[in-house]
């Protein structure tokens, strides 16, 4: 017989019902008491192993970022001391535990640049970029790939991403004025020296640009009607091998002096990146250094965009007077 109490739980509900009816309810309540027990400890037991199994995923987690983070700091050892292999190896190895390692996809873009790979350091940086978009050293990066992969257009909108996250960025500038000059865009060049230089840095290009702008832009020439002969300048070198010189634009003097030089059409002197001269001659003069005089033969490339532009001429009163344009679409 159930006690008092188990049995006075049921009386309410059991009126009119015989005690053997009575003592299997309590028998089916108990059991049911007893299922619900079991089902508790069973919920406790599951939510403890999907909690020992989340811990054993963070612990697993940790140890493989950690593992991630060695095999990183091995390669970059590895790189510092020029055994690119083994830096690309480890690389490969800490990608393998944790594919959002992105300090080791910005080093296999690097050892891939020294390389000359460019299409794989181009992939690297594209990987890094997809982890972290606002490192503004990665885009910089980017750019000077496709640069080398002559994707000037992409190369301009990677730049320009760099700029937005941080225009104070000293090497984006010193990148862009290189690149620029080596595409024959002076102005830009000049300008992102400028810009180099404002914030407190210099580069030797700077002057490059400015010696260039005196040539291509008539608003930084000299007056068009200043008549200087190159016979009333003393002549201080006389270069007759383009071979056994380098550009023109780095040399100097003292005012009243002034470079000759002969070359020709098919083996000319470079004057700066993407300038040639020959038969021709500068002048150094407070209006100016470098000017190339009249009769100088020049000719110019310049690339903008998916174009190449093509110009030769002869100088006439500082200013280039052109004989020939021709214009090139680039392969994509």
């Amino acid at each position: 017989m159930p006690d008092v109490v188990e049995y006075g739980r049921f009386r309410p509900y059991v009126d009119g019902v015989g005690e053997s009816e009575v003592l299997n309810l309590i028998i089916d309540w108990r059991r049911e008491e007893d299922g619900m027990h079991w089902m508790k400890k069973a919920t406790m037991l599951s939510a403890i192993t999907v909690i020992l199994i989340l811990s054993q995923g963070v612990l697993y987690a940790e140890t493989s970022l950690k593992s991630a983070q060695d095999a990183y700091i091995k390669a970059q050892t590895a790189w510092e001391k020029g055994d690119w292999d083994t830096a690309m190896s480890l690389s490969d190895e800490a990608l393998k535990i944790n594919k959002r390692h992105k300090e080791a996809w910005q080093l296999k873009g690097q050892i891939y640049w020294q390389m000359k790979n460019h299409e794989m350091a181009l992939k690297s940086y594209q990987e890094y970029l997809k982890i972290d978009p606002k490192n503004a050293l990665v885009w910089v990066n980017l750019s000077m790939a496709l640069f080398e992969l002559e994707r000037y257009k992409d190369m301009e909108e990677s730049y320009a991403k760099a700029l937005e996250i941080d225009p104070k960025y000293t090497p984006l500038y010193q990148s862009m004025g290189v690149n620029y000059l080596k595409m024959g865009r002076y102005e830009d060049a000049n300008k992102a020296f400028a810009a180099l230089h404002e914030l407190g840095d210099s580069s030797i290009y700077f002057s490059w640009t400015k010696r260039m702008l005196q040539i291509i832009n008539p608003d930084n020439a000299p007056p068009e009607n200043w008549k200087a002969s190159a016979d009333s300048y003393q002549t201080v070198l006389d270069l007759s091998d383009p071979t056994k010189s380098g550009y023109l634009v780095m040399l100097t003097s003292s005012d009243g002096t002034g470079f000759r030089f002969s070359g020709s059409l098919d083996n000319p002197f470079k004057y700066a990146p993407n300038f040639d001269v020959w038969n021709g001659s500068m002048i150094f003069d407070k209006r100016g250094e470098g000017l190339l005089t009249n009769g100088t033969h020049f000719r110019y490339r310049r690339i903008s965009g998916d174009t190449l532009t093509v110009e030769e001429g002869v100088i006439t009163n500082w200013r280039m007077d052109l004989t020939s344009k021709k214009c090139f679409l680039l392969a994509k």
